[in-house]
């Protein structure tokens, strides 16, 4: 396929013009001379940006368990319309990912239902398991989120950083939250700081425990306090091998919102305020934060309507529009954008070729353009069927997305059924 009249963004953050070959699934070449191949098809790129397709490393996709809530299929296609080609999909599902059988299935799933490149994690318990390279972090629950008991003690803890390479934690000390609550008590009272704060000092000591050569690399999931920039800014600049996300509802949203659109806002960790908020904006800033992860984390209707709602915000649909937003409001560079929706993710989780738009690469592309209100596409495809994000006012639109050198949504159709690939 050769994409002509192509303007594709850079990991130096500038764009380039030109045509674009891509054999194979992946880039082969540019330039602007590039001329078709007999019976080659063509791809008029004129009046789009392109993006490198994003990895967004922190999804629920419900399945196994709770397909009714969305499943990978499903999923899959949301990812598409937001402009999202790789995934990986969190362990606590029904029954959670503790054994390589069970991870082994789950990637069956993935492997014949998942439109867009996937990977899956596992979840961390008392018990050392022999876990594979496909495996692509070891996730530990702070803070209970399946049938398993939270892991809050320091000494486990320790353990779990000697067992495994590479681990991604949820920072919220269970250990911390207030028993027998009132009825009426908010929920980021429920969830209290003082919990986040307990988990990195935690998480410090025991790294500490441990000489720098046995400690893992730790990603941070879904920082959303001035404590956790406040922490990641001193523990990189002491070396550790540290890489930071946040969400998208973090950086749209506070506590003051939560109560105005409640319990559609309902998350964990909980939205904190708008100082917390300015926190995570001077941490993108300083690149502090390393890649965005949506926590996509779906629910029906009927659930988040109940007397006891469930926690989580599906994201994925619109988040590469959102990302674009903080381009516009001047947030974030386009250089920043590059590593905060692709390079970032690959490297701390170690993703090969999909990087960016670089010769050798997959073909992981997004195409978008300038929008209005009036013509966004608001169907809606995620089960969770409600959009938190309406009234953002994105300014951007996905109209083409490519994996592995595929096209499978166009202008809100999804166009190709072929698998994505584990990374």
């Amino acid at each position: 396929m050769l994409i002509s009249n192509a303007r594709w963004l850079t990991p130096g953050g500038y764009f380039e013009e030109g045509n674009m070959r891509i054999e194979d699934g992946r880039i082969a070449r540019f330039g602007s001379k590039l001329e078709p191949k007999k019976n080659e098809d063509i791809l008029d790129a004129r009046g789009y940006l392109i993006l490198p397709g994003m990895i967004d490393p922190h999804v629920h996709f419900r399945e196994p368990g709770q397909v009714y809530k969305e499943g990978i299929r499903n999923g899959s296609k949301a990812a598409l319309k937001g402009g999202v080609t790789t995934v990986l999909d969190m362990p606590n599902n029904r029954p959670p990912i503790t054994t390589m059988k069970r991870w082994q299935e789950k990637a069956g799933r993935f492997a014949k239902k998942s439109l867009v490149n996937w990977g899956i994690l596992f979840h961390a318990t008392n018990k050392r398991h022999a876990i594979d390279s496909r495996v692509k972090s070891v996730k530990i629950f702070m803070a209970r989120s399946s049938s398993l008991t939270s892991i809050t003690d320091e000494a486990l803890l320790t353990r779990l950083f000697e067992w495994y390479d590479r681990v991604s934690i949820h920072a919220e000390d269970e250990s911390q939250f207030p028993v027998n609550p009132a009825e009426d008590l908010p929920h980021h009272e429920r969830r209290p700081r003082k919990a986040i704060v307990s988990a990195l000092q935690k998480i410090e000591r025991s790294l500490k425990r441990l000489e720098p050569a046995k400690r893992p690399t730790v990603i941070l999931c879904h920082a959303n306090t001035s404590e956790e920039m406040q922490w990641a800014r001193r523990m990189k600049n002491e070396g550790f091998a540290l890489f930071v996300e946040t969400a998208p509802h973090y950086l749209f949203f506070t506590q003051e919102d939560v109560q105005q659109a409640w319990p559609w806002l309902k998350v964990n960790p909980p939205i904190r305020t708008a100082q917390d908020q300015d926190a995570l904006k001077q941490g993108l800033a300083e690149n502090l934060i390393d890649f965005i992860g949506t926590d996509h984390a779906p629910h029906t209707q009927n659930e988040k309507r109940s007397a006891a709602p469930p926690s989580g915000i599906a994201g994925i649909e619109w988040v590469l529009p959102l990302m674009l937003n903080l381009i516009d409001q001047n947030l974030i560079t386009w250089k920043q954008l590059h590593r905060l929706i692709c390079a970032g993710a690959a490297k701390a989780y170690g993703i090969e070729h999909r990087d960016g738009i670089k010769e050798g690469n997959l073909a992981d592309l997004v195409f978008i353009k300038r929008t209005t209100q009036a013509t966004v596409n608001k169907k809606i495809v995620t089960k969770a069927g409600v959009n938190v994000y309406e009234h953002v006012g994105c300014c951007w639109q996905v109209e083409q997305t490519m994996v592995n050198g595929i096209v499978k949504y166009r202008k809100g159709k999804f166009i190709n059924e072929e698998p994505g690939q584990a990374v």
